[in-house]
């Protein structure tokens, strides 16, 4: 159970290692394919990874020392079916007449480590059926290749990783991992009029919502490194990316990729927008400055330097409690599009430029 314990957690570690990786991708193919996106989805989706994560963590750690795996001299594989029985029946103090045998022989490896390999493949039947809308026929497919890929990746030590097998190739664990996958599809069957309906429909939502926004936001940021990177002057990108170009097609590159726009009567109020929203980047900068000039001012001008980098923090919390009141009130217009009488919407296909 120990060694269970300890591969779920390496599992759920690569799992935040992908989340953080896969969050900005995933919600930009949520909110151009419906519009939105769909907390219980989100929740399921993930979680599937997270099981896969840890399934394949569960077949292949803890990696054992080189060392010791080449001084192994067992079998590296087994092609005989029905070899867990074999071995329940010898190994285990199971009685059929005997019910006080029962529970030490439901204890005992020999049932554990198969009803544990059942058990593994259960949620992927149930995901195949919920998530993906699989056939009964589907699933003996692909709940094959999942066991077929466990056991693959034992017998080919790993990949070559290791100069012999450190787990045994086992025909069994195919037969019972297919079983569990099959379990699952049929469990997922009997729950579906229970479950929430995963199916989104596209969203034509005239307020954006504020993760939608933070996330054109972070595309937009992205795009400004890269292209600082390409450009000699680092603040060319930003003049491009959050002036030129909003100014230009009414949104910013990452406000085009998840489809929104900045509504306005003319492209004079949208560049009053812009204008006014570089405040905010302009007080982060200057927050930065006074905190690297705190290493080099004389002590004498130190406490005058940490007044104003108190100063500059307190006028950066206004704009945070300005986007926490937008979606408390839910208006979703900030300050700087209240000023400049904009504001964020769907495009649609027919806006034009």
């Amino acid at each position: 159970m120990t060694t269970y314990l300890h591969s779920i957690q390496i599992g759920v570690l690569l799992f935040f290692v992908f989340l953080l990786l896969a969050l900005i991708p995933y919600l930009i193919v949520q909110y151009r394919r419906y519009g939105h996106v769909n907390p219980w989805r989100f929740f399921v989706n993930f979680s599937f990874i997270l099981y896969l994560i840890c399934a394949y963590a569960m077949t292949l750690f803890p990696l054992p020392d080189v060392a010791e795996v080449a001084k192994m001299t067992g079998p590296k594989q087994n092609l005989v079916p029905f070899e867990f029985v074999r071995q329940f029946i010898l190994y285990s103090p199971f009685r059929l007449d005997e019910p006080a045998t029962w529970l030490p022989a439901i204890k005992s490896f020999t049932f554990i480590q198969p009803f544990f390999n059942l058990l593994l493949t259960i949620p992927f039947g149930i995901y195949l059926r919920y998530l993906f809308k699989r056939t009964f026929k589907q699933t003996v497919i692909l709940g094959f290749l999942l066991t077929l890929s466990f056991e693959l990746l034992q017998r080919s030590a790993l990949l070559g990783l290791y100069p012999r097998p450190y787990r045994l190739f086992d025909v069994d664990d195919l037969m019972i991992n297919l079983l569990g996958s099959l379990l699952g599809f049929a469990l997922a069957m009997l729950l579906k009029k229970v479950l929430p309906e995963l199916d989104g429909v596209a969203s034509e939502q005239a307020k954006v919502s504020l993760l939608r926004r933070f996330v054109a936001f972070i595309v937009d940021g992205f795009v400004v490194l890269i292209v600082g990177i390409l450009l000699p002057y680092a603040y060319l990108s930003e003049f491009i990316i959050f002036l030129f170009i909003p100014v230009v097609f009414k949104a910013s590159l990452g406000q085009l990729l998840l489809r929104i726009r900045i509504k306005s009567k003319n492209r004079w109020r949208i560049l009053l927008r812009q204008l006014l929203m570089s405040a905010n980047f302009a007080l982060v900068y200057l927050e930065m400055y006074f905190l690297q000039r705190s290493g080099e001012v004389p002590e004498q001008d130190l406490a005058q330097n940490y007044l104003m980098a108190m100063i500059v923090l307190a006028l950066l919390a206004l704009p945070i409690l300005d986007v926490i009141f937008a979606g408390v009130l839910g208006t979703k217009k900030l300050w700087y599009e209240r000023l400049s009488g904009t504001e964020m919407a769907v495009k649609t296909k027919l806006d034009s430029f």
